[in-house]
């Protein structure tokens, strides 16, 4: 029997609510995960609902695998038995069981992250003669995924239709899929085979989805395709929380949800478990510009008011920061560094924090820095398992046919030129003379030996097979950086120990960069990250740095906005602009401190700076001011 007597009269309405759709606004520290394992071990302990014919989707793999603890804690083995898993491993999986009817043959298609996409994309730019050099490659590959995600007719720009119709086809010969790929190919099979839906849809008959604010189209549309038949459909979600409008996402699907299913119930948690009073009523102030939305309220005790720091310039808010943080350590404020954020609006942000911390020998890591994935140590390695798995990627042969060095220089520059598979190989090398014929052919070999292995084979112990026999490690180790790349080799491995499932279905977490959320070791460290990527996440102390005008809000969303108007938070990228600053200061569970600079150097120039006007309104019994 299910014991729900430590959940809040809120959640256990929301866990005991009849089939049906339903749609519950969860705010910040509420509870939302523990609601959705109830509701789940509920249906499947108090309904019979079996695990199989349950699909609980999020937007991390993080959330996915909390999830799926929860579940086996409060189930046992049938709690593994849910699906849970983020839209992208949803879609991937719709991709691989259907992937002669979407023309791929079958075999199951590679998984291109961002680098291999763009390169990709700019080949296909060349050959159409596309000048992309006014603009940014990331800002033609987001106008290239808002095309193939759109639902419904839109208008297209042609040389943009025919940029991303070629870069498909290209995908599709090469058999390859990107992210977007992995939620534009389930609609279009849905759509072009109507029985592939019937049979997802008779599998899944309830559906739970956590992030419901930050569905995009693509997203939304396939969730009410699969829940139509059945209307069995719980959204989790917070308007105040809804951070991705640039990316398609947007408040209205929660609207379109009780639209497009009548009768949807509504239902509400505003409880917050996880910060002091005064936090959450800070957080109440800013969120009355947003909406009629209830407030928060908290039954924790009222703790220290946030404190306000006003510096003169970026590496004086840097210098507080890092002091204070070694002052909360020094006095037991906080257990460990792993309990303390620092949170900021652009990834620029870090690199005066970062100077700061080295400085005073604070630990600390970035989140989304990226550094261990564009190392070219960890891209080749990356590369060797891709192969393992599919010997068919021909991006990945491109980047080692000649790495370590083979003698197969001329090989790997026609590889680049025209990519060919790992079976062709040989032939291809024939071109080149006897001696490239047996290496290529010797290299294809290996290969094929790895990939019978790797069935075996955990993912840490196939890398460090694949490193021993293509004779990597060695190469690396000869090289005058080698200490410092086998490093890179070291921390790939300590992730490659931390996979608990597939090799194929690990190399797509690295892809997606869900495993480099965090550390690659134990080390207690202070994070840094972006406000976006700190979402969902909470700690006992966080900061929050230059909330200030062009930053908290971003300029891009201020532009046009007199002072005047500052109060004035319409539909506009204001909007979006308050929720980030909401988000933010809701991560903290005890301390949330709050900086700002009054000039900040960007580039050769240093600007002058104003408080940001989301500070205006908050009061003295909330905020203090740090001497």
């Amino acid at each position: 029997m299910l014991d729900l007597s430590r959940l809040g009269p809120e959640q256990r309405k929301a866990v005991l609510a009849p089939d049906g759709p339903a749609l519950i606004v969860a705010g910040p520290g509420s509870g939302k995960t523990t609601v959705l394992a109830a509701r789940i071990a509920f249906l499947i302990l108090s309904r019979q609902v079996p695990p199989t014919s349950i699909l609980a989707l999020t937007f991390a793999t993080k959330a996915a695998r909390e999830l799926r603890t929860r579940l086996h804690g409060l189930l046992g083995e049938p709690g593994l038995s849910v699906d849970v898993m983020t839209f992208h491993a949803f879609g991937l999986r719709i991709v691989r069981q259907w992937s002669e009817e979407l023309g791929f043959g079958i075999d199951p298609p590679t998984v291109y992250g961002d680098g291999d996409a763009r390169s990709l994309l700019l080949e296909v730019a060349g050959r159409q003669g596309v000048a992309i050099d006014d603009r940014p490659i990331a800002t033609w590959a987001a106008d290239v995924t808002r095309l193939r995600l759109a639902v419904g007719h839109v208008v297209v720009d042609e040389p943009l239709g025919r940029l991303a119709r070629e870069y498909e086809d290209l995908l599709r010969r090469r058999c390859a899929i990107d992210y977007p790929a992995m939620l534009a190919l389930p609609l279009r099979l849905f759509q072009a085979h109507p029985a592939a839906l019937r049979l997802c849809q008779d599998a899944y008959r309830h559906i739970l989805v956590d992030e419901f604010q930050d569905v995009c189209g693509a997203q939304y549309e396939l969730l009410r395709q699969l829940a139509e038949r059945h209307r069995n459909l719980v959204a989790v979600g917070d308007p105040r929380q809804a951070l991705y409008g640039w990316r398609g996402a947007g408040v209205r699907y929660l609207h379109r949800l009780l639209d497009d299913f009548p009768g949807a119930q509504l239902l509400s948690l505003d409880q917050n478990y996880r910060s002091t009073e005064h936090i959450v009523g800070l957080a109440n102030l800013l969120a009355e510009r947003l909406g009629s939305y209830p407030p928060l309220w908290t039954e924790n005790p009222p703790g220290v008011r946030a404190v306000l720091y006003v510096a003169g310039d970026e590496r004086h808010e840097a210098a507080y920061v890092a002091t204070e943080i070694a002052r909360l350590a020094s006095v037991g404020a906080i257990g460990s560094l792993a309990d303390v954020a620092v949170l900021f609006r652009t990834n620029w942000q870090a690199e005066e924090l970062i100077v700061a911390f080295r400085e005073r020998r604070l630990p600390y890591w970035v989140r989304g820095g990226g550094d261990l994935f564009t190392r070219r140590e960890v891209r080749d390695a990356i590369a060797y398992l891709r192969l393992s798995v599919n010997p068919g990627d021909v991006a990945a042969l491109a980047r080692v046919v000649n790495v370590p060095p083979r003698a197969l220089g001329r090989l790997a520059e026609s590889l680049r030129e025209s990519p060919c598979t790992t079976d062709v190989l040989p032939t291809r090398a024939r071109l080149y003379g006897a001696a490239s014929f047996e290496r290529a052919t010797k290299l294809r070999d290996l290969i094929g030996s790895l990939r019978e292995q790797a069935v075996h084979l955990s993912p840490a112990r196939l890398l460090d097979l694949t490193l021993e026999q293509t004779g990597y490690r060695a190469w690396v180790a000869s090289r005058p950086d080698g200490p410092t790349r086998l490093r890179g080799l070291t921390d790939l491995r300590r992730l490659a120990e931390r996979a608990d499932g597939s090799l194929a279905d690990w190399l797509v977490e690295l892809q997606l960069g869900e495993e480099a959320t965090s550390p690659v070791d134990d080390t207690d460290r202070v994070l840094l990250t972006t406000i976006h990527r700190a979402k969902g996440g909470e700690w006992s102390v966080v900061f929050v740095v230059g909330v200030e005008e062009g930053l908290i809000p971003h300029a891009r969303a201020a532009t046009g906005s007199s002072a005047n108007q500052a109060e004035l938070i319409g539909e506009t990228g204001l909007d979006e602009e308050l929720r980030v600053a909401y988000v933010a200061v809701t991560r903290p569970r005890e301390r949330l401190y709050l900086t700002w600079c009054r000039q900040r150097r960007r580039g050769e120039r240093v600007e002058s700076r104003a408080a940001s006007r989301f500070l205006r309104g908050l009061t003295a019994e909330l905020l203090a001011r740090a001497a």
